[in-house]
């Protein structure tokens, strides 16, 4: 099977996601959305995440591995040690054919900055899932723009919580033509 990616982001109008390997925000509501996106599937299977070392040790301990999903950490640390569990690669490239040989629904790339880099030049990039917060924040990492391979295909209403608007966006690539 061709593995098809999407990659799950949150980020502000300067298409800022972080500062400090931290969240610059914090909405509930849209880590709901992330979990029961990247957790929910429909044959009762699992799904992927593919998460760069930084990324994946910016994320509280106690909540690693994310739980109900297959966890693969990308990272040229050849003595990176994973909990029990967590596939280690050493690219997309290879996380992709790590996959190809487990059975999984759908493959989440979850950042952080120079793994979404790589994802969108990857010619199995299906789907961008988009939490645009609705201000710019101080951040020192930042999601690339999305071109015109992709065009938008929904957008929710716009949302608030803790004076923070926001609303999702999905982002799907263009048939060729």
């Amino acid at each position: 099977m061709t593995e098809k990616l999407e990659i799950v982001v949150a980020a502000d109008l300067d298409n800022g996601i972080g500062k400090d390997n931290k969240l610059p925000w914090h909405i509930a509501g849209d880590m709901k959305f992330f979990q029961s996106l990247t957790s929910n599937t429909t044959g009762g299977g699992r799904n992927a995440i593919i998460v760069g070392r930084k990324t994946w040790q910016s994320i509280p301990e106690k909540r690693r591995p994310l739980k109900n999903r297959l966890n693969i950490i990308l990272t040229k640390n050849q003595s990176f040690e994973a909990p029990q569990g967590v596939l280690v690669c050493d690219s997309l490239e290879s996380a992709v054919q790590v996959l190809d040989g487990i059975e999984h629904e759908r493959a989440f790339v979850i950042g952080g900055a120079q793994i979404y880099k790589e994802t969108l030049q990857n010619p199995m990039l299906c789907t961008i899932h988009l939490t645009r917060i609705m201000q710019e924040f101080d951040c020192d990492a930042h999601f690339p723009p999305i071109d015109d391979r992709f065009a938008l295909a929904a957008v929710s209403d716009t949302m608030e919580e803790n004076d923070i608007e926001f609303r999702f966006q999905r982002y799907e690539r263009k048939s060729a033509m």
